[in-house]
């Protein structure tokens, strides 16, 4: 039976390959979201500033993703790898998640705030895969570990100051407004969660 060692600088690269395939993903993904958020079938002007927030979010994170993608090419550069990409199941999950919410869920009123908490799970994701990235290369000796954390660390600071903008955007008035706006009860608002 053979046994294959993993060092560290080899699930550095695992990482890099799963944080490319994010990032190239995200920013087609992104620009879907924006157009679906943007679909104003809503006569109530209360649900409009979410929306446009929203909107003003994502066009900031797709810009930002188009960024860290070359980012992280000069990570692999600094390793002596080729960037390549390797599927991430939680990112694909989420993604089919929000396309079966817009398949099931016709009210429009609805759909910025399933978005939000799409958003966020997506930086949740990232923030994890960055912070392991980082961990991963400071294990690593010599000068390419000082340069994929100097093309990482951006990247890095980048999705928690998205993640805080889309947080505020959760807890702010924009999205009291827009539950105020939607024809929804209680019970099934908390439902929303769950789907």
């Amino acid at each position: 039976m053979s046994t294959t060692t993993t060092t560290p600088r080899d699930a550095l690269t695992t990482e890099l390959e799963r944080l490319y395939y994010v990032e190239r993903e995200l920013c087609d993904e992104l620009e879907t979201l924006a157009a679906d958020v943007s679909i104003d079938a809503l006569d109530d002007g209360r649900a409009t500033g979410c929306r446009e927030q929203l909107c003003e979010t994502i066009d900031e994170h797709c810009s930002e993703t188009r960024r860290h993608c070359e980012r992280i090419e000069n990570a692999f550069d600094a390793l002596g790898e080729e960037p390549a990409t390797r599927r991430v199941p939680e990112f694909d999950g989420l993604i089919a998640d929000k396309e079966k919410f817009n398949n099931v869920v016709l009210n429009d009123e609805l759909r910025p705030l399933y978005y939000v908490e799409t958003v966020l799970k997506l930086e949740a994701l990232e923030c994890t895969s960055y912070e392991t990235a980082l961990s991963l290369a400071s294990t690593i000796e010599g000068e390419e570990s000082e340069a994929v954390v100097d093309a990482l660390r951006p990247n890095y600071d980048d999705e928690r100051a998205m993640r805080t903008d889309v947080e505020s955007l959760a807890d702010g008035g924009a999205v009291d407004r827009l539950l105020a706006a939607s024809p929804v009860d209680d019970a099934r608002r908390e439902s929303l969660d769950r789907i």
